[in-house]
């Protein structure tokens, strides 16, 4: 739909920055914080002055990029987050408890934040040199990769095999670092499948290949681990299948990269970004970062899952989280197989989008809702 008044360049920018870096980094480091350091070390004053710094810049991006874009205010403000984020995230790997898998998969997956952040400064020097070029675009998905692939996949698995954990979960430790063994030496390599797009160079086919079953093969362990937990889980219907969700988000995903391997896929993919890249972007961060940060709140105590309208808000958002998934891979497979597309697609789009906002809204309402008790009087 065109936007009269804000550039709907401008929108993306404000939309992705702010999800990334406002709703699943800001989650994650806290998380991080309440699991893997101590309330002793949390007392340092590096802590409260970086993460107040970035809860102050997130609210700013919300609104520089929707009125300016990807200007100077704008790039002051990720500047600033970034080199916060430095000196947050180096004080966490001093501060970072314990050797086991949990341990390691969050110090790995703030190494590969780090690793990530680098493109946004050499982004810099590509636009000014060479513009919006190949150099261009495989800056922003090293970035993307890493953030994705690395950070949030290595953080979110280790703060979950943490609440396994914490909750006396016999969990077999030799899976755990068979899991993070081979999801760790896929990660560097499976960058090759962002790049495909632009080269024709085989041999990054079959790198990106062979990273993509070594991934497939970590998937293998994680199933087994998740087995073994839930023989033991104690936990209601909502927080199980909050889990099941995000799992099944990570299983279609991991099969996606596999098939982005193969040339003919690469092709199809590339003429229907509109659907297939982007559907896959956003099972991502709404079918598994969005879905496992609800379920590691709701562990913490920092939601309520349990009442009944939450648990309202919870199906509505998972049903408009699958649906407007649906629409994006059908329309897709609709052009690709030369069938009719689907009418008023883009309206149909946008109803089904508003399960997700109305989800949201009816969860977060329902925090501030003291349940009634009602007193029976003889």
């Amino acid at each position: 739909f065109p936007t009269k008044f804000i550039p709907y360049q401008n929108l993306l920018q404000s939309h992705s920055h702010v999800a990334f870096l406002g709703w699943g980094y800001l989650i994650v480091i806290g998380a991080i914080l309440f699991y893997f350091v101590s309330d002793a070390a949390k007392q340092h004053k590096v802590y409260k002055a970086t993460l107040g710094i970035l809860l102050v810049t997130i609210p700013l991006m919300l609104i520089s990029f929707p009125l300016g874009g990807y200007k100077v205010f704008s790039i002051v403000l990720l500047a600033v987050f970034g080199l916060t984020s430095y000196v947050l995230s180096f004080r966490i790997l001093k501060d970072l408890q314990g050797n086991n898998t949990s341990a390691k998969l969050i110090r790995y997956g703030i190494y590969y934040y780090l690793l990530s952040s680098l493109a946004t400064w050499f982004l810099a020097y590509v636009i000014v040199n060479q513009g919006k070029t190949d150099l261009y675009y495989n800056t922003v998905y090293f970035y993307l990769h890493f953030l994705y692939n690395g950070f949030f996949v290595f953080a979110l698995f280790g703060l979950l095999f943490k609440i396994f954990e914490t909750q006396q979960m016999i969990i077999s430790e030799k899976l755990q670092k068979s899991f993070f063994f081979f999801l760790n030496i896929a990660c560097i390599p499976a960058y090759t499948l962002s790049v495909l797009w632009s080269t024709d160079f085989l041999l990054f086919n079959i790198v990106g290949f062979v990273a993509s079953v070594l991934q497939f093969v970590s998937l293998v362990f994680l199933f087994k681990i998740l087995q073994q937990a839930f023989s033991q889980i104690s936990w209601n219907f909502t927080s199980k299948w909050l889990l099941k969700f995000a799992v099944i988000s990570y299983i279609i995903k991991i099969i996606s990269q596999i098939l982005s391997a193969f040339p003919y896929i690469v092709e199809k993919s590339l003429a229907l970004k509109p659907f297939f890249i982007i559907g896959y972007l956003h099972l991502f961060t709404l079918g598994f970062l969005s879905v496992l940060l609800f379920l590691i709140l709701d562990q913490l105590g920092k939601i309520n899952l349990h009442k009944p309208t939450s648990k309202v808000g919870i199906l509505l958002f998972l049903s408009g989280v699958f649906i407007t998934e649906a629409l994006l891979f059908l329309q897709g497979f609709l052009f690709l197989l030369q069938f009719s597309a689907i009418k008023n697609y883009s309206l149909i789009l946008l109803i089904f989008s508003f399960l997700m906002v109305f989800g949201l809204l009816v969860v977060f309402v329902n925090q501030f809702h003291k349940e009634r008790i009602i007193k029976k009087t003889l």
